[in-house]
């Protein structure tokens, strides 16, 4: 089993934090074991140290990385500083087979504290691991939910990618971050401020309007705009811009109004499709 180092780690721009499952499997492994040692055992000294240290380091980890963790940490730490005396007394014998294995009480003492302290922190981890607020995210079509929590801009081409800003792709990334999380609305309120976005842009250079105006009114002055030009071209757009106001857009401005999953999805695939057909037709971004 490959060695996890990490309990939680930060999801890009959000508060939230992906839990790794194989690092508490591993942690179980690893303390689960030195529960059924026995102390008195000297043959299990060196046995006993190194599942030690491996239960130490995962200790750590867990409690820094999780701070929501009050109950188990006073066991945690207390077995911890037990670790640390075996530890410490190991080094000092110098690592001699029979000085490791020699006969001593007090020796016997440190080591069953070490057990008795891994049978305490099992239990009260345990029990303080049930109450922790842990959730799991159903797949949201066709999409990996890591992909759509941390990366839904690159659900989109490359190409595409290459002529949409930043604050277009954060947009649409916290668009499929909310989708993920079941917040239909938010999620077709991020991705309709995308799709936004990039009308302007795609308005000027197909209309290449002089002098260029910093923005138009609304959709609607963009897409009479658009509509004037008589192009086939164009005109696709215009009538995929036109159902989005008018079936998506304009009815997610009212608070009354509530998405659901199959609303949410389709206006964030529709919209997808919106801003791939117009950057077809925008100019690659200055990145200079």
């Amino acid at each position: 089993m490959k060695l996890q180092r990490w309990a939680a780690s930060a999801v890009r721009g959000s508060a939230m934090e992906k839990i790794n499952l194989p690092f508490f499997y591993q942690l179980g492994t690893q303390l689960n074991p030195l529960t059924k040692m026995n102390g008195s055992d000297k043959s299990k000294r060196i046995e006993i140290i190194i599942n030690s240290i491996s239960v130490s380091e995962s200790i750590n980890t867990i409690l820094k990385s999780f701070p929501a963790l009050t109950v188990c940490r006073s066991a945690g730490t207390q077995l911890v500083f037990a670790i640390r005396e075996i530890v410490d007394w190991y080094s000092g014998v110098h690592f001699g087979e029979e000085k490791v294995n020699r006969p001593d009480p007090l020796i016997n003492v440190d080591f069953q504290n070490v057990i008795d302290s891994a049978r305490k922190f099992e239990v009260v981890l345990e029990e303080e691991l049930q109450m922790l607020s842990t959730y799991q995210v159903s797949q949201k079509g066709i999409y990996s939910t890591p992909d759509l929590i941390d990366r839904a801009e690159s659900t989109l081409p490359p190409e595409v990618l290459s002529k949409i800003d930043q604050r277009t792709k954060d947009e649409i990334r916290e668009s499929g971050r909310c989708l993920a999380f079941d917040n239909f609305t938010a999620s077709g309120f991020h991705i309709i401020r995308a799709t936004e976005s990039v009308i302007q842009k795609y308005y000027l250079a197909v209309c290449d309007p002089k002098p260029a105006p910093n923005r138009l009114e609304n959709w609607g002055a963009y897409i009479s705009k658009l509509h004037e030009l008589k192009r086939p071209d164009v005109d696709e757009i215009v009538a995929l811009l036109q159902q989005i106001k008018d079936q998506h857009r304009n009815l997610i401005m009212h608070p009354e109004i509530v998405l659901n999953f199959n609303e949410a999805y389709t206006l964030f695939e529709i919209s997808k499709t919106a801003i791939m057909v117009m950057a077809s037709k925008m100019p690659i971004l200055d990145k200079s």
